[in-house]
């Protein structure tokens, strides 16, 4: 009952609250653009600022250029006359390895190596031309190799494809940034050369490790086989002697006409021989 009378009496009060009146949540478009057109003058003020800002801070800060290349695995056309010497190369039994997808991948590893580009930015006269103008110590030319070495990029362009996306071809971005278009040109160009150069080395020197590895077996093998053979030949000498000596302390001086056979088959001569037959074999 208790209950029932509180219920009643909060009834009666609902006419005491007044409902909430509903949001205009609309804007008057005539009333902002009157209100932007009076202040029109503050408007394109603070407009032409920017501007001005913009303007002096493209000046005042240094321009960069970037110099970006794209490379693919080379066309099998391309790798025809390589293939051809690889062929002579396998007629030997030499296993050679070397296909156009990891010579690409060798290529992109090296590039991406930090230390190949910090020797090559050391040993690129432009560079160091550059950089001994400035008449720097030995640290800060480290930091600014360093410095350098960071502007230089390589992006796998099917990277940002989904898994799922199949690829047309390989190809990745190298670029290089730097504050005229001629240096970034330049120095990307010089250590893209400069890589490629040293994958064709190790390429070639990776073939002839391989041809003096098999050039040096097929040496102690056959040197094996040559004592083998003298061996061989040195137990046959001495079984023809022992042959002799035997004919010689039996008194045969001519063969035997009945037909005997015999004990054992020699290449070299038969056991049941004459003297002179022996003889005609030792010499």
């Amino acid at each position: 009952m208790s209950s029932l009378n509180i219920k009643q009496g909060s009834d009666a009060h609902f006419p005491d609250y007044p409902l909430a009146s509903p949001s205009n949540n609309e804007i008057d478009l005539l009333n902002l653009i009157s209100v932007l057109w009076r202040a029109k003058k503050t408007v394109m003020a603070v407009v032409f600022a920017f501007a001005c800002a913009g303007l002096l801070i493209s000046f005042i800060l240094p321009q960069k250029w970037t110099s970006a290349a794209v490379v693919t695995p080379p066309e099998p056309v391309q790798w025809q006359e390589l293939e051809k010497t690889f062929t002579k190369l396998r007629v030997l039994d030499l296993d050679i390895k070397i296909d156009r997808t990891e010579a690409f991948n060798l290529f992109i590893k090296k590039f991406q190596s930090v230390s190949l580009l910090e020797e090559y930015l050391r040993s690129s006269p432009y560079v160091m031309d550059q950089l001994k103008e400035a008449k720097i110590d030995e640290l800060d030319l480290h930091r600014a190799i360093v410095a350098l070495s960071e502007k230089m990029k390589a992006v796998d362009d099917n990277a940002s494809k989904k898994k799922d996306e199949p690829s047309l071809y390989t190809s990745w971005t190298l670029s290089f940034t730097a504050p005229t278009s001629e240096e970034a040109q330049t120095v990307l160009s010089g250590y893209i050369d400069y890589i490629s150069t040293l994958v064709v080395k190790e390429s070639l020197e990776n073939v002839r490790n391989k041809l003096e590895i098999k050039t040096q077996f097929e040496k102690e093998k056959l040197a094996q086989d040559r004592i083998k053979t003298k061996n061989q030949l040195d137990a046959n000498i001495q079984r023809l002697n022992y042959s002799l000596d035997i004919a010689n302390a039996a008194g045969i001086k001519s063969p035997f006409t009945v037909m005997v056979r015999p004990l054992k088959m020699t290449p070299i001569f038969l056991f049941l021989s004459v003297q002179t037959v022996l003889n005609a074999n030792w010499k």
